[in-house]
């Protein structure tokens, strides 16, 4: 084991042995290290990076063979650290309260220089409007009452890639989001499937009610409803709705003038679809917001749609607070591993912001990762006032710390 130079979290090392995880503690102690350098770092998330933050070993290496060679399952890990925070969220949420799971997918872009990581492709970017050279996953989270938790994740993978056992091993976008479903764990009784345009075909929201939950989304400009028996595409039927025929409705911040559509769709012999516009003239482009729970009133679709948008927010702190996807290692077994390891520290971050929502009245996960920098920077203060007690050298203990003078 490479020697500790900072003082560990109390809470990581906590959080950590609640899991009950069947490792050695020197293993454990790899996680702890791990979710600690990876909230301290700031910039670049490589793994010597995150393992400087609190070791003097500047050597690749030792993260390297947690990631790649040691002996742990990061898929019985990601079971643990879910089904952990789910008890936690049991144990402090109304019996009543609506969840929402929340599916969608994204790109881990990548240099088209590093062709030997393993599974990369070229995968259509929506941000982008072009392919991009990159990992592609699909991503469950649960928002409920006043949590916000990623719960799992699958590597889309090209046929291509499994060569001739493709037909045993592929999985296409929708069957891994089914996939997400059926891990899928709810809390309370009522629980809605939020998702995207590319999840709502009549295979998946089936198949989320039958596992009991209705599905709410939005759906292509293409789809065809059938009014008054006529076959039409959304499209085409909102060129003939007059502002007459909508009603005003408030969503959170949001006001939108609203035509409600309810009968057949195709592959749903019933179903509400909202035609939202932004402008009383109605002559911006509608949204077309479907859900399968007829007894919502128009209110409560568009509130709990506006749920989807906490995926988005869990993406932009994967990526640009918590090195989601700026992983170096090649195998997939490595790179899982590391996902695995971002999102117990997203995980970690959550439960605690809830947990201390009284005392420290953090609003979000961006206060929550600041709290904890400012925590190791109290560390590294300690750690050299200790150095200096001991009479070693300014020079020596920025070696160890490892940054420039």
């Amino acid at each position: 084991m490479p020697e500790i130079i900072i003082e560990q979290n109390k809470d990581i090392i906590n959080y950590i042995n609640m899991l009950k995880l069947p490792y050695s503690e020197a293993l454990c102690n790899h996680m702890v290290n791990m979710i600690s350098g990876i909230i301290a770092t700031e910039g670049s998330k490589n793994v010597s990076s995150i393992y400087s933050k609190l070791t003097c070993n500047r050597d690749r290496s030792c993260g390297s063979r947690f990631l790649g060679e040691y002996k742990w399952n990061n898929e019985y890990v990601d079971y643990k650290r879910i089904n952990h925070s789910l008890d936690v969220v049991r144990s402090n949420v109304d019996e009543g309260s609506i969840g929402f799971l929340i599916i969608d997918d994204s790109l881990s872009k990548k240099d088209k220089s590093t062709k030997k990581i393993e599974g990369l492709d070229y995968h259509h970017s929506h941000s982008d409007g072009k392919t991009m050279w990159s990992h592609c996953v699909v991503t469950s989270h649960y928002k409920i009452s006043d949590y916000s938790l990623p719960q799992n994740y699958k590597l889309y993978l090209r046929k291509n890639f499994f060569s001739n056992k493709a037909k045993k091993y592929f999985k296409n976008k929708q069957e891994l989001a089914m996939q997400l479903i059926d891990e899928f764990m709810p809390v309370t009784e009522t629980t809605y499937l939020l998702v995207d345009a590319w999840y709502t075909s009549g295979k998946l929201m089936l198949h989320a009610l039958r596992r009991g939950y209705h599905t709410i989304g939005r759906i292509k400009s293409n789809r065809v409803i059938y009014p008054g028996g006529i076959k039409t595409s959304v499209k085409e039927f909102s060129k003939y709705i007059s502002k007459d025929e909508t009603s005003l409705v408030t969503a959170g911040y949001d006001t939108y003038y609203v035509y409600k559509y309810e009968g057949k769709i195709n592959d749903l012999e019933n179903a509400i679809i909202l035609f939202c516009w932004s402008k009383s003239d109605l002559s911006d482009e509608p949204v077309f917001i479907l859900s399968t729970d007829i007894s919502l009133t128009t209110s409560e679709i568009l509130s709990y749609y506006q749920n989807r948008w906490d995926i988005e927010v869990s993406y932009r702190y994967l990526k640009n607070s918590l090195g989601f996807d700026e992983y170096q290692v090649e195998s997939l077994i490595s790179i899982k591993r590391f996902w695995s390891m971002v999102f117990m520290t997203y995980t970690f971050l959550e439960l605690f912001r809830v947990s201390k929502k009284k005392t420290l009245k953090l609003q979000n996960l961006g206060e929550t990762i600041g709290y904890f920098r400012g925590q190791y920077l109290v560390s590294i203060a300690k750690f050299a006032y200790d150095c200096a007690v001991k009479g070693i050298s300014v020079d020596t203990v920025i070696t160890k710390l490892g940054v420039v003078a």
